[in-house]
């Protein structure tokens, strides 16, 4: 799965190709406007807020039944949740306008995307790099000690939940996808709580009232098979048990609901 971390942020190898590319066109853009002016600096960050906002509401746009019950949760930007489409769209549109009124920036404006492309193809090269094996023969086990093969379940699409119960943001989206799980039929999903014992868990889920079925990893090996690098972390896995999405912290409801989309489309 892979991910990338800058300080205290850790942000999903599906993400970090595209912020990377607007840190380089806001970087050569800067720099180019040492000698050209401030106009080309402006373009840039016009255009990339522009693409930022634009792929954001496409996103709630494409899901409006889960923003309609929680429509506060629309700035909770980041849960995840942005359309490439709509934000290239965003772009495209705020660059036609800007450099049509100032044809002057027209090259300089190509020179910044083309080394922002450069940025998100080779860190999107690296990010396909990371790519990870199928669930392996891993010995797990359920909250009462019965032992639990993880490749057993290949065979039907499956979302699996890394999480634990003293991290926040586990325990925030935890009632969230408790709900979703009682409501699948053609998707599992499964729990998967990292280097807790058995009493905690279930101290945890009784003091809450949440109702799911963990399975119980002690030693953390699902965090190392799929190279997490923290927690929560939901995993998007097809029938055949290869990863096919990874989301790296909080998970909004639209966020998880279009994952099990893609998982069942593509199934």
């Amino acid at each position: 799965m892979g991910g990338f971390a800058l300080g205290p942020f850790v942000f999903s190898a599906d993400r970090a190709p595209v912020l990377l590319a607007l840190l380089i066109l806001l970087g050569a853009s800067g720099f180019i406007a040492r000698t050209r002016g401030p106009a080309i600096a402006n373009w840039a960050s016009a255009a990339a807020l522009a693409a930022a906002l634009s792929a954001r509401l496409g996103f709630v746009v494409q899901n409006l039944e889960s923003f309609r019950a929680d429509p506060l949760s629309i700035l909770a930007f980041w849960q995840g949740g942005f359309s490439p489409l709509w934000g290239a769209a965003g772009f495209a549109a705020v660059s036609a306008w800007y450099l049509g009124r100032r044809t002057d920036l027209i090259l300089p404006a190509v020179a910044s995307v083309v080394f922002a492309f450069i940025g998100w193809n080779v860190a999107q090269q690296l990010a396909r790099g990371m790519d990870v094996a199928p669930l392996g023969d891993m010995q797990l086990a359920t909250l009462s000690g019965d032992p639990v093969t993880p490749a057993d379940w290949q065979g039907r699409p499956m979302v699996i939940n890394l999480w634990a119960s003293w991290c926040p943001p586990c325990r925030r989206e935890m009632p969230m996808m408790a709900e979703v799980a009682a409501g699948l039929t053609d998707v599992d999903m499964y729990f998967v709580n990292q280097g807790e014992g058995a009493e905690a868990v279930r101290r945890y889920l009784s003091r809450e009232g949440i109702v799911i079925a963990p399975v119980m990893d002690p030693g953390s090996q699902m965090m190392r098979h799929f190279a997490a690098m923290g927690l929560p972390a939901t995993l998007f896995i097809d029938a055949s048990g290869t990863l096919r999405a990874a989301h790296m912290g909080e998970i909004s409801h639209a966020h998880l609901m279009a994952g099990i989309r893609d998982l069942k489309e593509n199934d």
